[in-house]
């Protein structure tokens, strides 16, 4: 097995077809094609269905992509790790970031970053958890930046979680909402219910908020992993949701969304920088990392939380 039959065994995943994914990785066709029929008789195995719509993987293709992608992904890495101990300032830094941090903090630590080092790519996915430590775990991002679940201690830990600022969660709804001035989540049970983020992660917080109050919790009328869907849908309906405090301060501002008074503690939802413990990071990397810590807002403006 050799790393450009991974490489090209990746493209083929990530592009649905062997002569888009030949051009990507800089062969012709037929040198990928026999390259992936030598890897498939080396392993005994079919990785790829071919059909008239393209390549489709199979389950030892899955296999393959989803442990060769950080395969490749950590032979890059190492090249670039290399090229700037030399004193080269370029390279590619992956980050996998939830919204509220995407808002509150990569704005201005961006910005910082760009003017020491303006040759670097920074590549960014919109992601929450499980998402972001699945990412990290297949070498799809170097930091994760955003809430996450308790991460068990142990002797051998795979991830260094260090925290970054207080957040909880707090009911929203759009300006001029029928409930705005609702005190109870009481008050709520009959109103319609957004919830983001996959029930799994953050959607998992939802029920929990009532039921620590001896209340039903609403059957959310839509759930949405998209934030983009979310903000729109919370503008232009009665639907509310319970999101992020410091990412919905920031949208009253532009009165897009308000917070709802409501009286009954609410479950906290800490931003958190993510990175596997077991392998280093870049130089470049390494100084984001610095820039994040230093530019993340101050937990003074909530020191009920401290």
């Amino acid at each position: 097995m050799k790393l450009n039959q991974i490489q090209a065994l990746v493209a083929i995943a990530e592009t649905g077809s062997i002569r888009t994914a030949a051009v990507r990785v800089g062969v012709t066709q037929p040198a990928l094609s026999k390259s992936l029929q030598s890897l498939e008789e080396e392993l005994s195995v079919a990785l790829v269905h071919r059909t008239s719509r393209g390549v489709n993987l199979t389950p030892f293709g899955q296999a393959m992509v989803t442990r060769g992608r950080g395969i490749a992904q950590e032979v890059d890495r190492l090249r670039e790790q290399i090229e700037q101990m030399r004193g080269a300032l370029q390279g590619t830094v992956n980050l996998a970031v939830s919204p509220s941090p995407s808002v509150i903090l990569l704005p201005q630590a961006l910005s910082r970053f760009r003017q020491e080092y303006p040759n670097v790519q920074l590549r960014i996915r919109e992601a929450v958890f499980p998402d972001t430590l699945q990412m990290l775990r297949e070498g799809l991002a170097d930091i994760a930046l955003g809430a996450h679940p308790h991460i068990k201690k142990s002797k051998q830990p795979e991830f260094l979680v260090e925290l970054l600022y207080y957040n909880r969660l707090v009911v929203t709804g759009r300006v001029g909402h029928p409930k705005a001035g609702a005190e109870s989540l009481s008050e709520l049970l009959d109103c319609d219910w957004l919830l983001h983020g996959p029930e799994e992660g953050p959607g998992s917080m939802y029920a929990p908020v009532f039921k620590a109050h001896q209340l039903p919790p609403p059957v959310p009328s839509i759930i949405s992993q998209s934030f983009i869907a979310t903000l729109s849908l919370r503008e232009g309906s009665d639907a509310l949701s319970l999101l992020p405090e410091r990412l919905i301060r920031n949208l009253i501002t532009s009165r897009r969304l308000l917070m709802l008074p409501i009286r009954e503690l609410t479950p906290r939802l800490d931003v958190s920088m993510i990175v596997r413990a077991n392998q280093p990071l870049t130089p470049v990397a390494q100084k984001l990392l610095q820039i994040l810590r230093r530019t993340a807002p101050s937990n003074a403006d909530l020191p009920e939380m401290v």
